[in-house]
């Protein structure tokens, strides 16, 4: 049997934490506590927990600077840290995004958006170690552009990917997955093959976890593009990313916003391989 995935809880107050750990292993993770800042750092550095929920207002450390001395130590920076926060202010979130969180979650917690983040995030990090594990065997070759957008986009991706492919790019997108294969594994050699991700932001995808993961992916190997199908606002940790809207396009290559796609993408990855 393999071993659950270890997730470490940091709340100075009993409740909470009681809370987190009972549907954290009902969804089968093992679950560590600690109730102060100083204790969470000795906890990371003796067990390695796969991933971190952190409470933010703590006595001794606080959650933003606990953050900031995981992230700064190179063994340690690739746990993924989820910060729990009361303060749903902008300004205490992009605080703690800046100390190196990779996600929040405002108190009272949802407890169905705690377990999909934890997933998403987890999946993130095997993606990253993934790219640091040596081949062992052949690899399929990457396609030039990743898509990652929300199933109720489908229709607007079908015509963007069949646009990009006219123009000369390679893409993929999860439509053809072979019966029995793994479809996280699947999606996540793609996403690691492909030389850029177009990320499709509208009002159903900025609130997938697994569209946010793939953006979050991207965002720190240099390859993301992103685009918006409508006028949904971007994730706060995207929000300052330029993007190019399709929100008006209507399917057709020679469509000023769809050009201009295409321009970025070439200067991103360089020109379409014919």
């Amino acid at each position: 049997m393999p071993q659950p995935q270890r997730i470490l809880v940091v709340d100075d107050n009993e409740t909470n934490r009681d809370i987190l750990e009972a549907r954290l292993k009902a969804n089968g993770y093992e679950v560590l506590h600690a109730d102060d800042g100083e204790k969470a750092l000795a906890a990371v550095q003796q067990h390695r927990p796969d991933l971190i929920l952190l409470d933010v207002m703590m006595p001794k450390l606080d959650g933003f600077e606990v953050c900031r001395r995981i992230k700064a130590d190179a063994s340690l920076s690739f746990i993924p840290i989820i910060l729990v926060t009361a303060r749903a202010d902008s300004k205490d979130i992009v605080h703690g995004l800046d100390a190196g969180a990779d996600e929040y979650l405002t108190k009272p917690i949802d407890q169905k958006a705690l377990v999909a983040r934890v997933k998403a995030l987890l999946r993130l990090k095997a993606l990253h170690q993934a790219d640091r594990q040596p081949a062992t065997a052949k690899i399929p070759d990457g396609t030039d552009l990743f898509l990652s957008y929300s199933r109720k986009d489908q229709q607007k991706i079908e015509m963007l990917a069949h646009a990009l492919e006219k123009h000369g790019w390679s893409v993929w997108w999860d439509r053809h997955i072979k019966t029995g294969n793994s479809f996280d594994k699947v999606i996540e050699q793609a996403l690691t093959n492909a030389r850029a991700v177009i990320v499709a932001w509208s009002q159903s995808s900025v609130d997938s976890d697994w569209v946010r993961a793939e953006a979050a992916y991207a965002l720190e190997k240099n390859k993301l593009l992103p685009i918006r199908l409508d006028d949904a606002t971007p994730p706060l940790r995207f929000i300052n990313i330029q993007t190019v809207s399709l929100a008006g396009w209507n399917g057709s290559s020679g469509d000023h916003s769809c050009q201009k796609l295409f321009a970025d993408l070439a200067h991103l990855i360089g020109n379409p391989r014919r």
